[in-house]
């Protein structure tokens, strides 16, 4: 027997065949939705969600895996997300009431927040931000390392840079606690790289931030970072 969908226009019923997939009936392709559908100027991140990650907490987001955040979407990439490496700028950041973000390791107020970091819940974080190809996406992020174990595996990443690589996670055991931390391995898999003029582009912005962006707590919510150690 033959399967209809209700046409709400008209009231007739339209044969599910007719219709077979969404590339027959929606002219663009996935790349211009996600363009048209950017939350804003800065690029998604990726980030790691560990148990101290409150949708982790909250049951709302797998532990361990990495997320793709735009904004207040989380997409879930797995337990592994291979990425084209392409450039790295020093951050640092302090998160209160509003959210400062400083790129010049010699600008006192980087400084500052790099000593701050070691105090409990400062909310200061610093370390290396690298500018990725996401190949499953086929789009650009940001990845801060910017906790002590992160900071860590940041040389790693930074060897292999305009190369393949694919991020993981590793158990870290300290005196007391035991926590997953980004790890970093050769990618051997081939993907779909950039168009070079996009590429350009966004390296450009990347490597050409402002000196010292400040924004509210409201604006940059797609920038917190969850609390690695």
């Amino acid at each position: 027997m033959m399967k209809f969908w209700k046409n709400v226009f008209d009231g007739e019923l339209i044969p599910v065949d007719a219709i077979q997939s969404e590339n027959s009936v929606v002219k663009h392709d996935d790349d211009a939705f996600s363009l048209a559908t950017k939350t804003g100027d800065w690029l998604p991140r990726l980030q790691l969600m560990t148990s101290n990650s409150e949708k982790c907490k909250d049951g709302s987001f797998p532990v361990n895996n990495y997320a793709l955040v735009d904004g207040s979407n989380f997409t879930d990439l797995g337990q592994s997300v291979d990425v084209l490496v392409i450039t790295w700028r020093p951050k640092a950041i302090e998160m209160g009431e509003e959210i400062i973000t400083v790129y010049d390791p010699k600008n006192p107020l980087f400084e500052k927040i790099q000593l701050k970091s070691d105090e409990k819940d400062s909310g200061c974080m610093f370390g290396i931000e690298f500018l990725v190809w996401v190949a499953a996406q086929k789009q650009f992020a940001t990845f801060f390392m910017g906790s002590k174990s992160s900071r860590r595996e940041a040389p790693n990443v930074k060897a292999l840079l305009r190369k393949a690589a694919t991020l993981k996670s590793h158990l870290i055991e300290g005196k007391k606690y035991k926590w997953q931390s980004p790890c970093v391995t050769p990618c051997s898999t081939p993907f779909d790289t950039p168009e070079i003029d996009a590429l350009k582009e966004e390296v450009n912005k990347f490597n050409n931030p402002p000196e010292t962006d400040v924004q509210t707590v409201d604006a940059a919510e797609a920038d917190a970072t969850s609390r690695e150690r």
